[in-house]
């Protein structure tokens, strides 16, 4: 959708900040699963995610207000509709980093997820998410998409999975610390793998039905 109204400096400014913002979340997607992994010192991988945490957030707001002030200098020339996207947008990918977080606050409260007998799968899962990312960074930056339509159904199996695996662990005769981190941990993943989807929903979905994904509403469907 991004690449119909791209017709302004100020516009591919705010793209670019909505690119580097995804690519932050890579990054503080490996600090949180390397602490509760085990494999980053705790307390520094929080701080160096604290730091990335900062700039997401100061970056969603200096998108909102070139948005306001693109709104203000265009006046009726402006779309509101890709206005209203692009705050969307930031708005997900700054929630990605809150579950970042979420899964840092589990190694916080003594979390190691790498000392069960379900390491190779939560391993797996943490490798799937870690790799969705990566993706759906290259998708958004180059508006690929049938690339896109790819990841999107993926995620869809995905989050079925995860739910599968916290209603499991819910409902789990394991201790509570070893239950409740596991169902808490495929919750953020989910979470995480959500928010995806609808940033990538932005690249092929019209503005009313961003967050809101079926193939045959997007743009490039027109014959389905």
């Amino acid at each position: 959708m991004f690449s119909i109204f791209r017709d302004a400096d100020q516009m591919e400014a705010a793209e670019e900040q909505l690119t580097a913002m995804l690519a932050s979340c890579q990054d503080t997607f490996e600090l949180a699963t390397g602490a509760v992994f085990g494999e980053l010192d705790v307390t520094e991988a929080g701080d160096q995610l604290q730091l990335i945490d900062h700039d997401l957030n100061k970056t969603e707001r200096a998108v909102r207000r070139e948005m306001l002030v693109h709104g203000t200098v265009r006046g009726a020339e402006v779309d509101h509709g890709l206005m209203m996207a692009y705050m969307a947008v930031a708005k997900d990918i700054e929630r990605i980093g809150d579950y970042c977080k979420n899964i840092w606050n589990l190694a916080q409260m003594g979390i190691n997820l790498s000392t069960g007998n379900d390491k190779e799968e939560l391993t797996s899962h943490r490798k799937r998410v870690r790799s969705l990312l990566r993706e759906s960074l290259e998708a958004f930056r180059n508006q690929d998409t049938e690339k896109v339509h790819d990841l999107i159904k993926g995620i869809d199996e995905d989050t079925s999975h995860y739910d599968t695996h916290v209603v499991e662990f819910v409902n789990s005769d394991l201790p509570g610390r070893e239950a409740a981190p596991r169902a808490l941990f495929y919750r953020y993943l989910k979470r995480i793998s959500a928010h995806l989807s609808n940033v990538l929903t932005s690249v092929v979905m019209p503005v009313d039905r961003i967050d809101f994904y079926k193939e045959s509403k997007a743009v490039d469907r027109d014959d389905l």
